[in-house]
């Protein structure tokens, strides 16, 4: 019973992982990609407090090399999140 409820907390988890990651591929990664008229000033505002705090040249200045990783997570990436493990 032991390995089984380890692995079930491993499992939720996991979940909670990629549960987390959602509102953060959307609200912030994202921005580099789509249109700027997409997202309001405050999550705008977000995006440019985390770069300049944690001086994230990628998300500052995305080179297209990392736009296109961020279009792939948009069209291959997110869509597995919302698939139950």
């Amino acid at each position: 019973m032991g390995s089984l409820g380890a692995r079930h907390g491993l499992e939720w988890l996991l979940d909670l992982y990629f549960l987390s990651h959602i509102p953060i591929t959307l609200l912030v990664d994202l921005q580099a990609v789509l249109p700027c008229d997409l997202y309001r000033v405050e999550l705008r505002n977000l995006r440019q407090w985390y770069t300049e705090e944690f001086k994230d040249p990628l998300l500052h200045n995305p080179p297209v090399w990392f736009k296109s990783l961020l279009f792939c997570e948009l069209v291959f990436q997110l869509p597995f999140f919302l698939i139950p493990t």
